[in-house]
């Protein structure tokens, strides 16, 4: 009969764990400690120094676990050990605390990705300093895996049931407690319980008393055999026919066809790293097939996982998302070719491989960071240059906000200020952190958002009139003074004016047929919306050089229109302008 284990044996396994894993310990609390301070910040004056302590903490736990692993392995003292671990944890918190005021979103992909390449350097630095061996390495992975599961387990019931009875306790005996008691309990649980608990159950590699010894559980063997395995199958042989239906109809894939890829490929390469030790067992054909032909199938999907990405790469230029599915791709590529051609491949290789491949994101001009951001400068600096002299097509503004919007968001708007030739230099004076509307309005565009739908091509008309006022002389004979018109604001200039001794007021006013025009005492009507209906040029996208003038003469006065934009919405064939911008002309006739 199985016995609840004593208070005793729980301090012991506890003292045990600490005095083998001290720098870890320690770790862990203070990564608790700090999380309990940031929820008592007063969120109004929210400081990100605990933040990025308890990322600090996160990197410094997983290393210290990896040094503990390696150096128990090389049996060496714990001097050298922990004098090592402290020194690689220096650079490890300056990086961290390098980020910026606010932790932007690819810092975060960065903090991830290294924290990723961490937990992969402990499931093989405990077998870098011996001799490797397949079975003992898959063992000793297999134990750590069931044991965060285990850990997770036991800290999310420990959680609940102690949560519920500080609800039962406030509810009972209407004791008040603090709202952020919650949160301090489930910090202490995950920080110090979870870890301590976790850390308890990591296997030494090369341990004489507890030798790795494989022991392949029943339950995983089916879990994997119908479960695991029909699902891969299935997505395989969709996948297998999008490629078909691509060859055949000479369409172009689909964008986030390469996530199904490598998601299908990564979970198919943890398939086979779960049925590795009795793939080639008699009794199992289905695993035995699977784990002789995967890599094999792999290379169509790699194919097409290479021309979608480098396909929205070539259009949209490099972001962290899409540097990073390259960079997967190429290292399945790897995996690939080295589990085909090795006669006697270990799979040490994917964890290994793939630690690397995340090192090499993070720092450095090839870093993740390095080639996104000076993609989209590049493409930034393009499209104002491309938008000299022109205007930008809905696609175009489109496009332009994106680029805006990811540079903004993941650095500063100081890095957009030399690629634009001075057009973003008074806004800087004015804000120093702009949003991306400001930014676009600025540069002389429109704001588009990526949910923003471009409006079809019947009801939308634009005429935008292209003034190039470079070494040209407006001949104004015949007319006495200028403005400009907005549909928009009304034009209201009391006593603007003085000709031949002559005060003249003028007002605007939009009406259903245009504007009226009040100069002084005088009405003058504007018919501008029929004008627009009966001229043809103003039309989808027309970026002209040609004037479009409209003449109005009344008995007091001669009126030119010259229409600089217009754009509005076409409904049952008739253009209903949403906002123009004209230069009236006008003279007085003697």
């Amino acid at each position: 009969m199985s016995r609840l284990p004593s208070l005793q044996n729980v301090l012991n396994a506890a003292q045990k764990t600490i005095l083998r894993f001290p720098l870890e310990t320690i770790t862990a609390i203070c990564g608790t400690i700090f999380a309990v301070l940031n929820i008592r910040q007063d969120y109004s004056n929210h400081d990100e120094f605990y933040l990025k302590a308890i990322m600090s903490c996160s990197l410094c736990l997983v290393w210290f676990v990896s040094a503990s692993l390696f150096f128990a392995a090389k049996h060496k003292n714990n001097i050298i050990r922990f004098t090592v671990s402290i020194l690689v944890s220096v650079p490890l918190i300056a990086f961290v605390f390098n980020f910026g005021e606010r932790v932007s979103d690819a810092q975060w992909q960065q903090f991830f990705v290294l924290n990723l390449a961490l937990h992969l350097l402990v499931s093989f630095a405990g077998f870098i300093p011996r001799t490797y061996n397949q079975e003992e390495f898959w063992e000793f992975n297999k134990q750590l895996f069931i044991r965060i599961l285990t850990s997770g387990l036991y800290s999310i019931v420990l959680y609940t049931g102690l949560a519920l009875a500080i609800l039962a306790v406030d509810q009972l005996f209407k004791v008040e407690f603090d709202g952020k008691i919650y949160g301090y309990l489930f910090f202490v649980i995950a920080g110090v319980f979870n870890t301590i608990f976790f850390l308890s159950g990591v296997p030494e590699t090369n341990s004489k008393e507890f030798p790795l010894e494989l022991n392949y559980p029943k339950g995983l063997k089916n879990f994997t055999q119908f479960v695991l395995l029909p699902l891969i199958s299935i997505y395989l042989v969709i996948l297998i026919c999008y490629e078909a239906k691509i060859l055949v109809t000479l369409s172009l894939p689909v964008g986030w066809v390469s996530y199904l890829v490598l998601a299908f490929a990564i979970v198919g390469i943890l398939s086979f790293l779960l049925i590795h030790p009795i793939a080639n067992e008699s009794g199992n054909l289905w695993m035995r097939t699977f784990n002789r032909w995967f890599y094999f199938l792999l290379i169509p999907l790699l194919a097409l996982l290479f021309w979608a990405i480098l396909y929205r790469i070539n259009l949209y230029g490099f972001t962290h998302e899409r540097y990073y599915v390259l960079l997967l791709s190429i290292w399945l590529a790897v995996v690939v070719a080295y589990f085909l051609i090795a006669k006697h491949p270990k799979i040490k290789f994917i964890p290994i491989t793939m630690c690397l491949a995340g090192l090499f994101s993070i720092i450095g001009p090839q870093s993740a960071d390095s080639v996104s951001k000076y993609s989209q400068l590049s493409r930034f600096e393009n499209y104002l240059q491309k938008a000299q002299g022109k205007t930008l097509t809905f696609e175009e503004e489109k496009e332009l906000s994106s680029i805006v919007y990811f540079l903004q968001r993941n650095y500063s708007f100081e890095i957009m200020l030399p690629y634009a030739h001075k057009k973003l230099d008074a806004l800087y004076k004015k804000d120093k952190d702009p949003g991306s509307t400001k930014i676009m309005e600025s540069l002389g565009f429109q704001y588009r958002s990526e949910y923003e739908d471009k409006p079809k091509e019947n009801d939308y008309f634009n005429y935008y009139y292209y003034e190039n006022n470079n070494n040209v002389v407006d001949n104004i004979h015949g007319y006495d003074f200028i403005f400009i018109l907005n549909k928009n604001n009304a034009f209201d200039c009391n006593q603007c004016i003085t000709l031949n001794g002559t005060t003249y007021s003028i007002k605007s006013k939009t009406t259903n047929y245009g504007q009226e025009l009040q100069i002084n005492k005088d009405i003058i009507p504007l018919k501008i919306n029929d004008f627009i209906n009966a001229n043809s040029a103003f039309k989808r996208d027309y970026d002209s050089e040609n004037k479009i003038e409209q003449k109005i003469e009344t008995s007091k006065y001669i009126i030119l229109l010259n229409y600089l934009s217009v754009n509005g919405k076409i409904k049952n064939n008739k253009k209903d302008p949403a906002h123009y911008q004209i230069k009236v002309m006008a003279g007085i006739k003697k």
